[in-house]
């Protein structure tokens, strides 16, 4: 009895799969049936333009972001308690004004108390050379005497160094755009204290590509933007151009923005670039219409022999309702720009009337 349930269930499922297997392949043709195959026996209607140089004017907008002109980390040289704060967070600190002070008590006993033997050591010296003199000491005690003087008066100038390392100053004038410290802290000697930002001055970083980077020379001016203030114009000067490019072959480029301190331009906002060349170039272009796919990989369809050829191209500027091609096409090769939908690789074409 068992056995013969058992037959019956494998029974059961093979004839359910053999009619799944069916159903799927009758769907598959139905499918297959309905997508669209072109024909490339029949030609396709199209129009094409031949491609040829045309005199252009190259103009580039590049995006990037600003950053600060100069940006000074300070470490000071000698640790100690904080005992004078004169910095607060995002507050502006001119040139050589005190930043903070450090306790020097113990310091200044070690130059008072150094001061005292060196003027010991001074009366000891003036002593026995008088004595050297009359040969009443040995040579060998004066010049113990001078050398024990020559070593007081070394620590005494060490001591003085030392005093100065006490108080800190601004190194440049600039903004408080980091602090670690507090009235009372105890800091170490090569301790990040603070951050002085100088955006009196600020670089508008970009990349340009390779095409374009021979357009840039060092200290010319060039018309720029900041997102935050759209309607306002600036005036930048290219200030760095980078001898070596990085591995998307994009040269890095610093362009330098006198800021205006009612409309302060801040490290990290978004700008433009705008370049405009006065030498007019040959450029080989295209109609916006003969584009397949997006400007990240464009393609076109080059007609050779009455035949549909999809090619891969690199572009360059947009120009109005055409566009640069830097790779990919030569001057005379035929591009289709109108019945593109019906195009596929390989397709036979036919021109119809303009």
């Amino acid at each position: 009895m068992k056995k013969s349930s058992i037959v019956i269930t494998i029974s059961i499922v093979c004839a359910f799969t053999i009619f799944t297997f069916l159903k799927l392949s009758k769907n598959k043709e139905e499918l297959s049936s309905q997508v669209y195959k072109a024909d490339t026996a029949k030609a396709v209607l199209i129009t094409w333009e031949k491609v040829d140089k045309k005199m252009i004017n190259p103009s580039f907008i590049f995006s990037g972001s600003y950053e600060p002109y100069k940006e000074v980390q300070i470490l000071p040289e000698r640790g100690g308690k904080v005992v004078a704060d004169h910095i607060e967070l995002g507050s502006f600190i001119a040139k050589g004004k005190l930043i903070a002070a450090l306790d020097s008590d113990e310091l200044k006993l070690q130059i008072a108390d150094n001061q005292t033997q060196y003027d010991d050591a001074r009366r000891t010296f003036e002593r026995n050379k008088v004595l050297s003199e009359g040969e009443a000491l040995t040579k060998t005690a004066f010049e113990k005497s001078e050398l024990a003087l020559k070593g007081l008066q070394n620590r005494m100038e060490v001591l003085k160094k030392q005093m100065t390392y006490m108080n800190i100053y601004a190194p440049m004038s600039g903004y408080i755009t980091v602090k670690n410290f507090e009235l009372g802290s105890i800091i170490s000697p090569g301790m990040p204290i603070a951050m002085l930002t100088d955006i009196s001055s600020v670089n508008l970083t970009i990349l340009v590509p390779e095409n374009a980077i021979t357009q840039f020379v060092k200290g010319n001016s060039i018309d720029v933007s900041c997102d935050a203030y759209p309607d306002r114009p600036l005036k930048g000067f290219i200030d760095y151009i980078a001898v070596k490019a990085d591995d998307s072959k994009n040269f890095l480029v610093k362009i330098k923005v006198i800021n205006n301190t009612s409309q302060l331009i801040r490290g990290g906002m978004f700008g433009k670039a705008f370049f405009k060349s006065m030498q007019p170039v040959g450029a080989l272009t295209v109609s916006r219409n003969a584009i397949v796919g997006s400007t990240r990989k464009p393609q076109v369809y080059v007609i050779k022999n009455n035949i549909a050829v999809l090619t891969d191209i690199t572009l360059g500027q947009i120009l109005e309702d055409r566009l640069e091609v830097v790779k990919g096409l030569s001057a005379g090769d035929l591009v289709a720009n109108s019945g593109l939908v019906n195009l596929a690789n390989g397709i036979k074409v036919q021109q119809t009337a303009q």
